[in-house]
């Protein structure tokens, strides 16, 4: 295993209690493919790296700009590490498993050490333990960033639905007071939305959820969703510009579905230790939190 899930239960420790005793709840389409997939299974290795054309494309799609990143204290030009997140599935795809219908709702990036642009780092993951929700098996993957050296700079931890081919019924919002998700907070930043965006943003990861009308319908929503990391890189951009992280914890939830033609407005708090983006009707689609940051260059 390349490192432990930082996730609490109930996120990935319901595999055994639930899923193993109810084998009857099949995946939507090809995702059943992760029958064959179980917790271990390692994906083939590969190289990657952020050179100025894929981050500036990243950054057109999400309304980022990238200039915090052209003048960091010693002058360099560092890569975006929520880049880095899209290879992620190209890692599960190597495997030969579908990504066509599989939905994120968790991120954890640590970070130790800047990336630089062009910089080649090794992508090694693993499968971890299953999970099960009401809408279908939580998918856990750990991943690694290797440098020829290796040492790790970069590892993240993703949790994903993977849909069950049974859409379920929603059940009907009951009304429960909630804490005003504003409070403390301030405008940082807006991301507003379009097909064309989202299909951009997404083209390195061919899941026809976020492009395929017909497809998103069959998967239970009205329209294609914006892949959830527009949203990771969108409030890590607003973090780059309150302080340039050189180690970094930070873990993402993906709250609400954010459809291809959403609006979405950005928000902090006063620390710059908690992110928020709320969509057009008022609701929180994503909340990034900053569990730890340092931005001393601890490089000898």
């Amino acid at each position: 295993m390349l490192f432990h899930s930082p996730f609490p239960p109930p996120f990935h420790l319901l595999y055994k209690k639930a899923f193993m005793n109810d084998q009857a709840k099949l995946l939507a389409g090809d995702l059943n493919a992760y029958d064959a997939a179980p917790q271990g299974t390692r994906f083939p290795a590969f190289s990657a790296h952020v050179d100025q054309g894929r981050q500036d494309h990243y950054h057109r799609t999400t309304d980022v700009a990238g200039a915090a990143l052209n003048a960091p204290p010693n002058g360099s030009k560092v890569a975006d590490v929520s880049v880095f997140a899209q290879d992620v599935s190209r890692a599960i795809a190597g495997a030969g498993l579908p990504n066509d219908g599989r939905v994120l709702i968790r991120q954890r990036i640590f970070q130790t050490g800047r990336v630089q642009l062009d910089e080649a780092l090794s992508v090694e993951g693993e499968v971890g333990p299953y999970g099960e929700g009401p809408r279908g098996r939580h998918l856990n993957c750990y991943i690694a960033f290797r440098r020829a050296n290796q040492t790790v700079p970069l590892r993240m931890v993703t949790e994903h639905i993977l849909p069950f081919a049974e859409v379920p019924e929603r059940s009907p919002n009951q009304a429960v007071k909630r804490d005003d998700p504003l409070a403390g907070m301030r405008a940082v930043g807006t991301m507003k939305l379009s097909p064309e965006k989202v299909a951009g943003y997404a083209q390195e990861v061919g899941n026809k959820i976020h492009t395929d009308p017909e497809f998103a319908q069959s998967r239970g929503y009205h329209a294609p969703l914006a892949q959830g990391l527009m949203q990771l890189t969108a409030m890590h951009g607003a973090i780059m510009r309150h302080a340039m992280p050189w180690e970094m914890d930070l873990e993402t939830r993906f709250i609400r579905p954010v459809f291809w033609d959403s609006e979405l407005t950005l928000y902090s708090d006063a620390e710059g230790r908690l992110y928020r983006c709320i969509d057009e009707n008022g609701k929180v689609t994503a909340e990034a939190k900053l569990r730890h940051l340092t931005t001393k260059d601890m490089e000898p």
